[in-house]
Parts: structure tokens; C-alpha cells; sequence
């Protein structure tokens, strides 16, 4: 296959417009919860749509909206990988890819995972504990087993290494068992587990309850109402301020 010129960035952003408006259609459609999250939010409140040098889209839903949409989601131009496991692609992890499968990446380091390129990213927020040791211990145990599950997809050594007691499919199961314990079924707090660093990603249950229409590009997508608390937790009291950053990942369209 001979290379294209990469996509500009108006070109991925005008893609993942796209994505998240598909996304938003769907879920209006099907009465699933969602916010828009991280960048996209902060974009959405200081730019009024994307961070111009951002070029993926984030979602969050609350983890039984999150199953719905991951067990229902149809389109008829983006493609979703969950748990997905195929000749020509690859994906098992916490959180669902929403992708064009019409563009692609050429970046090694996600060779093993999937070859397409423009994503949109949605994470869940499962119930966690209340209390600050038990809750730090609990996401931990789940950002652990979505390491190895990670590592078990690669093939290079320290990925071996890591995950080599289980399978992709053993370490799919422990974590999905994981997510989904009972004991903290109607916790006032959620968190997110997956794809993060650390247990600081955890959110008051009320905030899913309080989502609204968020102008984004001169269309409305659903955000958190209090967006201020929301984005200074997440970045900090001057999250107005612009601190430019680059993803450094060239996409391509076949």
C-alpha cells in the first residue's frame, strides 16, 4: 500500500466531529448517559470545540450505561473495538475505540492494538468504595489487570513477562469481574479505573444525574452541567489557560 499525505489536524477534527455526533444521535436514540470528557470537555468550555491542536475525542458514562452502549452500538460508518479479537485487528482493553476504519496509523507502538487511526475514546465510571483506603486498594486491583491485559495483546518481552500467567481472553474475565462488584453498588462515588495512572479519577455519582447540552461547533452534545468543577479537578484552577501539546501520531487514509 503507498502512503498519502498524512491528515491535517482540521481533517482529523472534522472526522471525530463526525464520530461524536454519530455517538450522540445513538445515544439520544437509546436514552444512554454520556458526557463528554477530558480534552474534549475543556475544549468545548474554552474553545467552543476542539482544542485546535487535539486530535482525539473523549466520552465517559457511568458503567451500566457504558455495557448498554457496548452491547448495542451500531453504525453505519465508524466501527467500535471492544473486545475484539479478528485476522486483521486487535483490541482488548477497559474502555471501547470508536474508530474510522477508513484511516490508519503507522505508529509502532500501536501495531499489536489496532490499525486505525481517528479515535474516539469512551471510559466508564464504575462504583467504588467510600472509604479512601478500601477505594485506593479496589482501583488499583483493576488498573493492574488492565495492565495485563494490555501486555498480553504485545509480543515483546517485558510484555510477556507481565502477563504470561494468563491469557487475553483469562485476563478479559477478571477484569470484567472486577468492574463489576457488587459490594459497592450504590456508592455515591465513581471512578474511573481504566486507562488511568493513578485512583484520582473519581467523581460524585450525582454529577451523571446533572448532564446537559454543551455547544460544541455550533452543535449540542452532552456534558456535565457544573463544567467548572468538573475541568478545575481534572486540570487544575487555571484550566483556561492553554498549554499546547502534541500527540505526535501521524494518520493516514486508505
Amino acid at each position: 500500500m503507498e502512503d498519502n499525505k498524512s491528515l491535517s489536524m482540521a481533517e482529523k477534527q472534522e472526522i471525530l466531529f463526525e464520530m461524536l455526533k454519530d455517538v450522540d444521535a445513538f445515544c439520544r436514540k437509546n436514552g444512554i448517559r454520556y458526557s463528554i470528557s477530558d480534552g474534549t470537555m475543556l475544549g468545548a468550555v474554552r474553545h467552543g470545540g476542539f482544542i485546535p491542536w487535539d486530535d482525539d475525542a473523549d466520552i465517559c458514562m457511568l458503567r451500566e450505561d457504558f455495557d448498554r452502549f457496548a452491547s448495542t452500538y451500531k453504525s453505519d460508518r465508524f466501527h467500535m473495538l471492544y473486545k475484539t479479537a479478528g485476522d486483521d485487528e486487535y483490541f482488548f482493553g477497559g474502555f471501547i475505540k470508536i474508530n474510522d476504519p477508513s484511516t490508519y496509523v503507522k505508529n509502532k507502538s500501536h501495531k499489536d492494538l489496532t490499525k486505525y487511526g481517528v479515535t474516539l475514546d469512551i471510559f466508564p465510571f464504575e462504583d467504588v468504595p467510600q472509604d479512601p483506603d478500601v477505594r485506593k486498594s479496589f482501583m488499583h486491583n483493576i488498573r493492574r489487570i488492565d495492565n495485563r491485559l494490555y501486555h498480553s495483546q504485545k509480543k515483546d518481552i517485558f510484555s510477556i513477562m507481565k502477563s504470561h500467567r494468563y491469557s487475553s481472553e483469562e485476563w478479559w474475565d477478571k477484569l470484567n469481574e472486577a468492574v463489576h462488584d457488587v459490594r459497592y453498588k450504590g456508592s455515591s462515588l465513581v471512578g474511573q479505573s481504566v486507562c488511568v495512572r493513578d485512583d484520582r479519577v473519581v467523581l460524585q455519582k450525582s454529577m451523571f444525574d446533572k448532564i446537559t447540552d454543551i455547544d460544541f461547533n455550533g452543535y449540542k452534545l452532552r456534558g456535565f452541567e457544573d463544567s467548572h468543577e468538573y475541568l478545575e479537578f481534572l486540570f487544575g484552577a487555571d484550566y483556561m489557560t492553554p498549554k499546547q501539546w502534541d500527540h505526535g501520531i501521524d494518520i493516514y487514509r486508505y
